[in-house]
């Protein structure tokens, strides 16, 4: 074993969590639930009486249930049951263990698939180059082949589980540990359900086995009991040790019970103390202390994700209109799953861009916004004529490609700050804007689509009608200056007046002098599905003429924006897939004229790297009289700024955890 393998499978798996949602567990990151249970031990006869055994006792637990890597419950995958014994006693067997614990990894499948160090480094380095592109770890395959061949069908079916229930179902620490002072002594953990094991076929739904939890310990249920064993060697040696890939000959002896009685779990409270959760095989007495070379790795690996948990979850977080399980709430089996998909594809966009996944590349600036508000305009609590407030405006490409010279749109974002604190903060209003006054496509399901194809499959995409070619266009810029452009939200925003009438609107950026539109290409051009292009060969200006264009403006012209909006009164029977909703189509500019609300003017551009890194710009950020409306499916029209709200928080926390300097 060496320590550069080591250090190189904690150095991607960090990496892994911030190119998906780094806010959660590197691996075991989809609690099902977090519990309260007895651990119980009754009169061990020897040699088992050892460490926890030693003598009878009854001990507080939590129990915590997962899925190994899927969010998707009806999805085969390895599952986990980490037991946090409480107010055991003894030496510790790692001197940063925490006192009074000791921890249980255990999981659905009796063997490991990886026998040393050196070739979980050879594992992880294949499966952050694979995994992305939803490939195998081919590498790590051919690695096995030559040298293990035997652990191909360990590999193969060791995350292929499905469970019925999560309380119906075996499970195993897989690794070993030792028992006892004696290192010829080691022993390998199962908790078995007393009801027997359930096994079958997978449930409904995306989130079945939670809902199984639930119904499992309501009220009125019987408490849920496994008893738990344990499996002795007395020949352990490095030959032994290092093996986890093989099942042992002896039986496993009951030593402990584990009681999970009746109880309400699925809170957000309870879940967010089960998240808080930290679980480790070193969080252990010196009796029952880890040992071979995966014990060795996760020794360094889960204490360092641990720390890059806590430092990144909070980000991205603040001032938010609506919470997480307002999101989530009411959102189909179809849409959770494409979420999850949206988030680690984005996840993964910012950490290896080493910034935002997409509209990379930007400038930024500090001014004011002077509240212009057009007297037909419905009154509202924020948008208030003669206000004054904070603002930072940020322009960028939307191709996330660093050469200004490259055929793409424009887009701009705009942060309102309250006035208290300056331009420090969260702020209380984001407004993200492009080029162009509709998407090309009518949905998340559609937008998701577009993200995962091939440009040829783009093209096809686009002969299909999925993408719309001619609104595709229209978002193109002959990109000159980003003070050439009007700038669009693409989607509605519910929008509440001072009498709490509701109504739908939209916003655009115009330039200051309200100049018209230009820089539209010519009427030849085509985009075949491509959002954005390699410059032309013969293009002579700078690769970031767009950005230092508006930089020598700010310092030394006039830069001034007006923001308006557009009202939509209520259609009748309004629902998420209403056509007023539809972000491909943009409302009538007769029947619904754009309102003054702003005027702003920027007057300091921001040159250090780090605060315009730290910029988080999201949908979901508004006041009260500004909400995004809500989706139940990815097919309707709604879903689009209901997903972003979604995926952002995540992608913010993955851009904010990336090596520095970061990309902007």
């Amino acid at each position: 074993m060496t320590d550069t393998s080591i250090q190189t499978v904690t150095a991607i798996q960090i990496g892994m969590m911030r190119a998906t949602q780094p806010q959660l567990r590197g691996q075991h990151f989809k609690m099902h639930g977090c519990v309260e249970a007895t651990f119980e031990v009754p009169e061990v006869a020897p040699p088992l009486n050892v460490g926890l055994f030693a003598a009878p006792g009854r001990y507080k637990a939590l129990v915590r249930f997962s899925n190994g890597r899927e969010k998707d419950d009806r999805t085969p995958d390895i599952h986990g049951m980490a037991i946090k014994v409480l107010g055991v006693t003894g030496d510790r067997a790692h001197p940063d263990a925490p006192e009074g614990e000791q921890d249980f990894i255990l999981a659905d499948n009796p063997v490991f698939f990886i026998r040393t160090a050196e070739d979980y480094a050879i594992f992880m380095q294949s499966l952050a180059r694979n995994a992305p592109r939803g490939q195998p770890p081919v590498e790590f395959i051919e690695h096995l082949s030559k040298t293990h061949p035997e652990d191909l069908a360990v590999l193969q079916g060791f995350n292929k589980q499905v469970q019925t229930s999560p309380l119906s179902a075996d499970y195993w620490s897989q690794v070993p540990y030792g028992f006892g002072p004696d290192p010829t002594h080691a022993c390998r953990y199962r908790a078995t359900p007393r009801a027997g094991v359930a096994t079958g076929s997978a449930g409904a739904g995306h989130d079945y086995l939670r809902e199984a939890m639930v119904a499992g310990l309501s009220e009125g249920a019987a408490p849920v009991v496994f008893d738990f064993r344990v499996q002795l060697r007395t020949d352990a040696d490095a030959a032994v040790l290092d093996n986890p890939t093989v099942e042992w000959a002896p039986d496993y002896i009951p030593v402990a019970t584990v009681t999970i009685p009746p109880q309400v779990f699925d809170t957000h409270d309870r879940h967010a103390f089960g998240e808080a959760l930290r679980f480790s095989p070193w969080h252990a007495l010196a009796d029952h202390r880890p040992v071979g070379q995966i014990n060795e790795i996760r020794k360094v690996v889960y204490p360092a994700s641990q720390t890059e948990r806590a430092k990144i979850a909070p980000l991205g977080q603040d001032n938010l209109r609506l919470t997480e399980e307002e999101l989530r709430e009411g959102i189909d089996d179809e849409f959770k799953a494409l979420i999850d998909k949206l988030a680690r594809t984005f996840g993964f966009l910012s950490s290896t861009k080493r910034g935002r996944g997409t509209h990379t590349w930007g400038v930024a600036g500090r001014g004011t916004a002077r509240f212009i508000t057009d007297p037909d305009f419905p009154a509202n609590e924020f948008f208030t004529f003669g206000r004054v407030l904070p603002v930072i405006l940020r322009h960028s490409s939307p191709g996330a490609r660093e050469d200004d010279r490259a055929r793409d749109g424009m887009a701009a974002s705009v942060k309102f700050f309250s006035g208290e604190t300056g331009h420090d903060g969260p702020g209380v209003l984001d407004i993200l804007m492009n080029a162009g006054r509709q998407l090309f496509v009518r949905s998340i399901r559609d937008f998701s689509t577009f993200v995962h194809a091939s440009p040829d499959e783009r093209k096809e995409l686009v002969r299909q009608g999925l993408m719309m070619e001619p609104e595709l266009i229209e978002a193109y810029r002959i990109r000159g200056s980003f003070l050439d452009s009007r700038y669009h939200s693409w989607q509605c925003f519910e929008f509440f007046d001072s009498a709490g009438t509701r109504s739908y609107i939209r916003f655009r950026l115009i330039p200051g002098d309200r100049g018209p539109e230009r820089g539209l290409p010519d009427p030849g051009f085509r985009a075949e599905g491509a959002p954005s292009m390699d410059p032309v060969p013969d293009d002579p200006r700078a690769p970031d003429f767009l950005r230092q264009e508006w930089i020598y403006q700010v310092k030394h012209s006039e830069v001034r924006y007006i923001l308006q909006g557009q009202i939509h009164p209520e259609p009748e029977n309004v629902h998420p897939d209403h056509e007023v909703l539809n972000p491909a189509r943009a409302w009538n500019e007769i029947h619904y004229p754009w309102r003054d609300l702003c005027e702003i003017r920027i007057d300091e551009p921001i040159l250090d790297n780090e605060a315009v890194s730290a910029l988080d710009m999201t949908p979901n950020r508004s006041p009260a009289c500004i909400r995004i409306p809500l989706a139940t499916s990815p097919r309707q029209y709604a879903s689009l700024g209901h997903a972003r709200a979604l995926v952002y928080p995540g992608a913010r926390a993955v851009r904010a955890a990336a090596e520095k300097p970061q990309n902007n």
